[in-house]
């Protein structure tokens, strides 16, 4: 495995623990990773709300045939904490947010797409709702609304009434990128993720409930498709895939993989170091 980590160029480190780490999975993300990274870092120093917090950015990078990598390290000095994270070769979207999240070392966790689909005002919302006393926060879209064509409609409707039965979060949307952990259950949730890919998102919210943590949801009535992604995968994959991944959700909800073990977890933060 590649450097698991590039501190930033400035050496510059927070003095103490930082309020909220962002976690972004960037996998041949060269064409929009800058400027995501120019508009976060002139967000977090003019919000009247985050400039006056300590945040920690953690960028995940798995190996592509881009310069994305070298993209983060350029802008490093806009912020005054940011890590670019290795994983390895490419695995999924799943492990890239998983390496992430139990690298991050804030109070309170997010992890959020490249693109920005959801505006950035929305931190402080989620943030003083994590505070408050909810563990997990997610966002949710209008799927009617946002999704394309009456096929992707029905079958992204289909998806989440299976996963409501399958994972036993009653949630509008489950796919959101858009979510926010306190830094317990970011632990206790991405220990235990196993998939890896795409449906991760169902998963950790799986977990959350099998663990009784607290659940919270917003609307993200403004949240917007933005071109460019790379996710390629046709429409049969991506139902293959979920059906099977929806399997193994409730093999393990029904099995107790997802209860939340001390010993294991220390073994697994063994391993992780």
């Amino acid at each position: 495995m590649a450097n698991p980590t590039v501190m930033a160029a400035s050496g510059t480190r927070l003095k103490s623990q930082p309020e909220l780490t962002i976690v972004i999975p960037a996998y041949h993300e060269e064409k929009r990773i800058g400027s995501m990274l120019d508009e976060l870092a002139a967000f977090l120093k003019h919000d009247q709300f985050f400039k006056r917090k300590a945040v920690e950015v953690l960028v995940v990078a798995a190996d592509a045939p881009d310069k994305t990598k070298d993209i983060v390290v350029a802008k490093q000095k806009l912020f005054k904490r940011l890590v670019l994270l290795e994983p390895g070769p490419k695995v999924g979207k799943g492990r890239d947010v998983q390496y992430g999240m139990l690298r991050a070392s804030g109070r309170v966790v997010i992890f959020m797409d490249a693109d920005l689909a959801t505006p950035l005002y929305y931190l402080e919302r989620f943030y003083k709702t994590c505070m408050g006393g909810h563990d997990v926060v997610a966002g949710t879209r209008n799927i009617l609304k946002h999704h394309p064509g009456v096929i992707r409609r029905v079958i992204s409707n289909i998806g989440n009434i299976l996963f409501r039965v399958a994972g036993g979060v009653w949630i509008e949307d489950s796919q959101c990128g858009f979510k926010m952990f306190s830094k317990r259950a970011a632990q206790v949730c991405f220990a235990k993720l196993s998939i890896t890919g795409w449906g991760f998102d169902m998963e950790v919210l799986a977990i959350a409930r099998a663990n009784n943590l607290k659940i919270a949801s917003y609307r993200i009535n403004d949240w917007r498709a933005v071109p460019g992604g790379t996710f390629t995968e046709d429409m049969l994959s991506t139902i293959v895939h979920s059906l099977r991944d929806l399997g193994r959700i409730a093999l393990g909800r029904l099995t107790g993989a997802y209860l939340d073990r001390p010993d294991e977890q220390l073994e697994f933060y063994k391993k992780l170091v």
